[in-house]
C-alpha cells in the first residue's frame, strides 16, 4: 500500500519531510526572542492552521491557549522584579517593565508553539509518527503517541461518562455539593478503571501480535518523490542560514537588565528572510494546490 492519495498539500509529503519542518520550528519558537521574529511565528502558527483544514481543530482549543498565554504573560511581573524601569509597586512589589516583556515574550511563544502542536497533530498523524520511528524505537515510539493520544481519549470518555450519568439523575442543578462531589468521585473512579482495563487489553493484545520483537513493518510506504527533495533542499538551504545565523546572534533580544532599542540590521534582514521562507513553505505548498483547485472548479 502506497501513501494516502486522499491528503493534500504539505500533509501528503514525506513523513520525514513534515517532521522536520515541525522540529525546526518549534525549535525556532524557543531560540527566537526577537519582536518580529515572535510576531512572524504567532501569525504564520494560525495561518499554518487555517490552510490545513480551516482552523476548525484550533477553534476547539485557541480558548484555552490564549487563557494560558494570557496567564503566563501577567504571572511574570507578579513574581519576578528583575529589571530597572520600576513603571508601580504592587503589594510594596516593584512591577517592571522589563518584566512585563518578558512575561509577553514567554506568552506568545507558548502560545505559537501550542498552536503548532495542532498543525503538528494534524500534518504527522500517529502512524506516520510510528512508520518514521516504529522500526528504529518501537517501544519508546509507542509510548510517546499513547501519552499524546492520552489527553483527549480521557476527554472524550469523560463526557460519554457524564452524558450517561445525566441521563440517570447525576449531576442535576440544584443539588448538594456533597452529592456532587460522590457523583464526581464516582465519574473518575469509573474514568480511571476504563482506561486501565483497555490499556491492558491492548497491552496483551500487542504483545501476542509480537510488537517489539523483531524489526517494525508498516502497511504504508512513503518514497521520497521529486516534490519532496525539492521541498527538503530548501528546508536544507534556509535551515542552514537559520542556524547558522541564530549562533551567531540574531533572532534576539535583550530585555535584562533593561530594555534594548530592538535591532535592525542588513544581516538581521537576510537572516529573518531565511526564517520567512522556511516558515511559509507549508503555507506556500497547501495554496498551491488550492489555487489548483479553485481553477479546476473554475473551469467546471
Amino acid at each position: 500500500m502506497v501513501r494516502n492519495r486522499s491528503e493534500s498539500g504539505f500533509s501528503a509529503l514525506h513523513p520525514a519531510v513534515s517532521f522536520l519542518y515541525f522540529v525546526v520550528v518549534i525549535t525556532a519558537c524557543l531560540l527566537f526572542k526577537h519582536p518580529l521574529y515572535l510576531y512572524t511565528l504567532f501569525m504564520v502558527a494560525i495561518l499554518l492552521n487555517w490552510t490545513i483544514d480551516g482552523g476548525k481543530a484550533l477553534h476547539k482549543s485557541i480558548k484555552g491557549y490564549v487563557f494560558m498565554a494570557l496567564i503566563i504573560a501577567l504571572a511574570n511581573p507578579l513574581f519576578s522584579s528583575r529589571g530597572a524601569t520600576i513603571l508601580f509597586y504592587l503589594f510594596d512589589r516593584p512591577v517592571t517593565l522589563e518584566a512585563i516583556v518578558y512575561g509577553v515574550q514567554f506568552g506568545f511563544s507558548l502560545f505559537s508553539i501550542l498552536v503548532l502542536f495542532v498543525a503538528y497533530n494534524l500534518i504527522v498523524t500517529y502512524d506516520k509518527f510510528l512508520y518514521l520511528f516504529g522500526s528504529i524505537v518501537p517501544r519508546t515510539s509507542f509510548v510517546v503517541i499513547v501519552t499524546i493520544r492520552f489527553i483527549p481519549l480521557l476527554k472524550r470518555r469523560l463526557q460519554d461518562i457524564m452524558a450517561i450519568q445525566k441521563v440517570q439523575g447525576a449531576f442535576q442543578e440544584g443539588g448538594k455539593k456533597k452529592r456532587h462531589l460522590k457523583e464526581g468521585m464516582a465519574t473518575l473512579h469509573t474514568l480511571v478503571t476504563w482506561s486501565l482495563e483497555e490499556a491492558l487489553m491492548t497491552a496483551s493484545s500487542m504483545r501476542a501480535r509480537g510488537y517489539g520483537v523483531g524489526k517494525r513493518s508498516s502497511a504504508i510506504r512513503y518514497a521520497l518523490d521529486e516534490r519532496d527533495v525539492i521541498i527538503l533542499s530548501i528546508m536544507a538551504i534556509a535551515g542552514t542560514l537559520l542556524f547558522i545565523g541564530a549562533f551567531g546572534g540574531m533572532g534576539q533580544y535583550e530585555v535584562y537588565p533593561q530594555l534594548q532599542e530592538i535591532p535592525f540590521s542588513a544581516r538581521m534582514l537576510f537572516h529573518y528572510s531565511s526564517f520567512l521562507i522556511f516558515l511559509l513553505i507549508p503555507i506556500i505548498v497547501n495554496g498551491k494546490v488550492w489555487l489548483e483547485w479553485r481553477f479546476i472548479r473554475s473551469k467546471m
